[in-house]
This record gives C-alpha cells, sequence and structure tokens, in this order.
C-alpha cells in the first residue's frame, strides 16, 4: 500500500448495501468505488455552489410551467409523456 494510508469510517446499512451494489454492477472492490466518489466529490465544484433550496424551487417551478404547457397545447399526449418519464426514472434512476 505504497503511498496510501487507512482510515476507518462508519457507513449505514443501506450505505454499506448500495456500496456493495455498486462494487458487484462495477466489478471493482469498495475501497476503490469509495475513492472515486472521494475524487468525484474533491474535484467537483458543484460541493461549493449546490444550493438545495434553489434547485428545489427550480425544478418545482419548471415542472408546473411544464404541466401547464402540456395540459394546455397537447392534452392527449401528457399520459404518453408521463409514462415515458416513468419509464426514464426506471432506466436511468433506478427509480420505481
Amino acid at each position: 500500500m505504497t503511498g496510501k494510508s487507512r482510515t476507518t469510517i462508519s457507513l449505514s446499512q443501506d450505505h454499506v448495501r448500495r456500496l456493495d451494489e455498486a462494487a458487484l454492477q462495477h466489478g471493482r472492490p469498495r475501497s476503490e468505488i469509495i475513492r472515486n466518489a472521494l475524487d468525484a466529490f474533491f474535484d467537483s465544484d458543484v460541493k461549493a455552489t449546490l444550493n438545495a433550496s434553489r434547485l428545489a424551487q427550480t425544478t418545482e417551478f419548471m415542472q408546473i410551467v411544464t404541466d401547464l404547457i402540456v395540459t394546455r397545447d397537447m392534452p392527449e399526449k401528457r399520459d404518453a409523456i408521463l409514462s415515458a418519464v416513468a419509464q426514464r426514472l426506471e432506466q436511468f434512476h433506478g427509480a420505481r
């Protein structure tokens, strides 16, 4: 382990489960998944600029405006759009 040091962290059972799933899915050890996550965090400007409240407000605004436009201009496509959203949530985000 040249150039590396060990550290111990406490994780919830859910974090351990998700970490194990990611390690299995990517064929990598837990430690590599954790190091990659830390690298992404340290290399990201998002950590300094993310404002969760503003993000939530913007997202809610966009949802309301989009729904109003679809309801007004193409109500016959609304169900198909919602179905496509559900499919994409499952495909890209694992949402069920």
